[in-house]
């Protein structure tokens, strides 16, 4: 039979464990509220499901050429929130349309006073043969002074347009001078750290890239702490 002070000795001992149980559990409570908070904060809003990728994507070095003659890498992405769009000059619809589109996003984004030297418009052709320098700058800058022309040779253009996973065609047995380019009509979104953030599919409709851009940017600069 126990005397007292082992009777005392049990209860101290299954106090001490309860208040281990205790603390055990209260962390454990608090880690699940902070993981919980931290899940919330990097969800994406259901608003910008349709636009916004699970995951951005980092970009891996490449090469370009703009109609200035100068190199444009990944280096040129970096602290930019930039829209991209492929096409060709000679395009009779898609192309002019999306340019216009965008043109208009761009003012209507400084008509809302958003600063406009962290954001740029890029217009990359997927035809190298006919879109010199020279077309290649005319044709963007009719659409916004501001916006840029690239192209490239075609392992140039591959390298780029598969971390996008952007196709385009041109037959190769097409003679006629005005022939066709098949290539995507998504305008992309690469974040400031040179990640392919969100995709615009058609129809780009200027109003609401602009809604949906705001809240994209403001999406981010939570997610980064920003």
């Amino acid at each position: 039979m126990k005397g007292p002070a082992g009777v005392s000795g049990i209860v101290l001992n299954n106090l001490a464990l309860v208040s281990l149980v205790v603390v055990v559990l209260a962390v454990g409570a608090l880690y699940g509220l902070r993981m919980r908070d931290a899940v919330e904060v990097h969800r994406i809003p259901e608003s910008l499901v349709e636009y916004v990728l699970q995951e951005p994507i980092e970009m891996t070095p490449f090469t370009l050429l703009g109609f200035d003659g100068e190199e444009f890498g990944i280096s040129r992405l970096e602290g930019k929130w930039s829209f991209i769009f492929f096409g060709y000059t000679n395009c009779p619809d898609v192309c002019p349309v999306t340019m216009a589109n965008l043109a208009t996003v761009f003012r209507k984004l400084e008509a809302r006073s958003r600063p406009m030297s962290n954001i740029q418009g890029i217009f990359i052709s997927v035809d190298e043969a006919r879109d010199t320098p020279e077309i290649l700058k005319q044709y963007v800058l009719q659409f916004d002074p501001r916006f840029k022309g690239l192209s490239g040779t075609k392992p140039q253009l591959d390298n780029f347009t598969r971390q996008l996973g952007v196709l385009y065609y041109i037959d190769p047995e097409n003679s006629d001078e005005n022939y066709p380019v098949s290539h995507n009509s998504s305008l992309f979104l690469i974040d400031p750290k040179a990640r392919h953030f969100a995709r615009f599919a058609m129809p780009h409709v200027p109003d609401e890239i602009v809604d949906v851009f705001t809240q994209i940017v403001r999406h981010y600069e939570v997610v980064e702490g920003e």
